[in-house]
């Protein structure tokens, strides 16, 4: 008679202690994603982590890191600025954990009752005191800002500044990804209307020069009276809608150092810049979204077959398709050409349109109409923000 042998069960494997290596646990800890809460949640494992997280050299690996990947593609919002500037303006978009409290991007001068935002672009912001004829570039992910003075000649009895814009010095580098002041130089465009409503001007200052340049003007052929919106940057040209007894868009070219007028579609449904924006088309080129009622017109700058630029309606979107049944009126609240996102109020409800795949987000409610000015940042939004969040934590727990 022969016995049966017994099976043995395998027995489990071990738990996989973590490693004791500092160096070798560092370089895991350095694959986290950049969110902003990726650090201060790993920091709370442990006071080794803690340790390891807040090393000075740590945090500039793990920057280092995620500034140099593979081009990405455009950020999502991480919430928007709204033009009543004050101490707290900012709303967020992002989930728990991530979501940015509004007080972590507080304006850092006393004095925001005077101060006008001009626009977002590359992760900082734009805000210009008449008053003071000063310029303040922001990066709210570090409180870190720069005060620009404006020429007394360039806002005056004779000219006003309207509107501006920030970018990198950068921009026109596609895999460049922004960041802070240290590393990234920035440029600042203003643009503004003559006392006698027949001209427009424009000048830009470098942050690598210190200096302004000369300014550039050229004349409307209509009364014109301000620039309202934001400006849209497309390829290395700024593009600026003018109010006025007309219609057109102002074009300042960054490379030529020019100014020029082009024309309004002729054959569009609707004229004035009240629910319309300059876009980026999607072949790169200057595109211009028209909202009439609930139809969303986009429309490119091409040339045709006798060499002239002409206005061509690509695509006309109906917004009841998009967001479902609706009612009340619509309002174009803003645009930003970096990440091609729109805002909209709807019938008391801020809704996020996506132009590129037309995917629509229902944000807040709200009876207040005012400009919004969508925020992303490759840069600020992961790393920056993950690592101050880190730092603030760390001023707590020691």
């Amino acid at each position: 008679m022969t016995r049966r042998r017994r099976r043995t069960c395998p027995r489990p494997d071990a738990p996989v202690a973590l490693p004791d290596d500092d160096d070798i646990l560092s370089e895991i800890l350095l694959r986290l994603p950049p969110q902003p809460s990726s650090l201060p949640r790993a920091s709370l494992v442990c006071k080794r982590w803690r340790r390891l997280i807040t090393n000075p050299q740590f945090r500039r690996s793990f920057r280092a890191r995620h500034r140099n990947p593979p081009p990405p593609p455009p950020p999502p919002p991480i919430g928007f600025f709204n033009d009543l500037v004050r101490s707290s303006f900012f709303s967020s978009v992002l989930d728990p954990p991530d979501l940015i409290p509004a007080e972590r991007f507080s304006l850092p001068l006393r004095d925001d009752k005077q101060w006008n935002i001009f626009g977002c672009r590359h992760g900082r912001v734009l805000l210009y005191n008449r008053e003071q004829k000063e310029i303040v570039v922001w990066d709210p992910p570090t409180g870190d800002y720069r005060r620009v003075a404006v020429p007394p000649e360039f806002d005056n009895e004779e000219r006003t500044i309207w509107n501006g814009a920030v970018l990198c010095a950068a921009a026109a580098d596609l895999s460049h990804v922004h960041g802070g002041f240290c590393s990234c130089p920035f440029k600042v465009a203003v643009a503004g209307v003559t006392s006698d409503n027949a001209q427009v001007f424009a000048c830009i200052y470098s942050s690598e020069t210190g200096k302004w340049s000369d300014l550039v003007a050229t004349a409307v052929p209509f009364v014109v009276y301000s620039f309202s919106h934001p400006g849209t940057l497309v390829g290395n040209t700024l593009y600026w809608m003018p109010i006025g007894r007309g219609d057109g868009i102002v074009e300042f070219d960054l490379d030529r150092h020019s100014l020029a007028v082009i024309e309004w579609p002729s054959n569009a449904k609707v004229s004035g810049n009240g629910n319309s924006r300059v876009v980026v088309a999607e072949d790169g080129g200057l595109g211009l979204a028209i909202l009439s009622c609930y139809m969303l017109q986009m429309w490119e700058r091409k040339i045709c077959s006798e060499g002239v630029e002409i206005w061509v309606l690509q695509k006309s979107h109906k917004l009841q398709k998009i967001l479902g049944q609706m009612s009340g009126s619509v309002v174009l609240l803003g645009y930003a050409n970096d990440i091609h996102v729109m805002l909209l109020w709807i019938n008391a409800r801020i809704w996020m349109l996506h132009l590129d795949s037309l995917q629509c987000r229902k944000l807040w409610e709200t009876r207040v109409i005012c400009r919004n000015h969508p925020y992303a940042t490759i840069y600020d939004s992961g790393v920056a923000m993950g690592l101050q969040n880190l730092l603030h934590l760390h001023q707590i727990c020691s």
